[in-house]
C-alpha cells in the first residue's frame, strides 16, 4: 500500500470513531474509562412555538364569571398536558377571549382537545 492510501484509511477510521463516539455521548452512553459530565438544560420555547387562539364563540370582553371559568379550564387543561407529557414546557395564558400558548404542536393538541372537551372550544387566530 502506498503511504497516501494508509493515511487515508487511518483518517477514515479515526473519523468514523469520532462520529460514533459523539453520537454515543449525545445519546448518554459513556464508554469505559471516559469521563462523563451531565448538563441538563430546559428546552427553549421559540417564537415559532407561540400561538394564540380565540374562544368560540369569541367574546373580546367576557364577564367576570366567564373569565374565571375560562381561567379554571385553562389551568385544568395545562395539568392534563403535563400528565400526558411529563416535563412538558407548555404554557397557556387567557387574556380576555384570547388564549396565548407556548409549546410544541403535540402539547398544544392535547391542550386544545382538553379545552374542547371541557366546553371551551378554541379557534386559531388567522393572521
Amino acid at each position: 500500500m502506498t503511504r497516501t492510501a494508509i493515511l487515508s484509511s487511518i483518517s477514515s477510521i479515526f473519523l468514523v470513531f469520532m462520529v460514533s463516539n459523539t453520537a454515543l455521548v449525545e445519546a448518554g452512553v459513556v464508554l469505559p474509562g471516559a469521563k462523563a459530565e451531565a448538563t441538563v438544560e430546559s428546552p427553549k420555547i421559540s417564537t415559532l412555538d407561540k400561538k394564540s387562539f380565540k374562544t368560540d364563540p369569541f367574546e373580546p370582553a367576557p364577564s367576570d364569571t366567564q373569565r374565571r371559568e375560562l381561567e379554571r379550564a385553562v389551568a385544568s387543561c395545562i395539568k392534563t398536558v403535563e400528565q400526558q407529557w411529563p416535563g412538558a414546557q407548555f404554557e397557556a395564558i387567557p387574556d380576555g377571549g384570547i388564549v396565548n400558548t407556548a409549546g410544541n404542536d403535540r402539547e398544544r393538541f392535547y391542550f386544545w382537545k382538553c379545552m374542547s372537551e371541557s366546553g371551551h372550544p378554541l379557534t386559531p387566530i388567522r393572521k
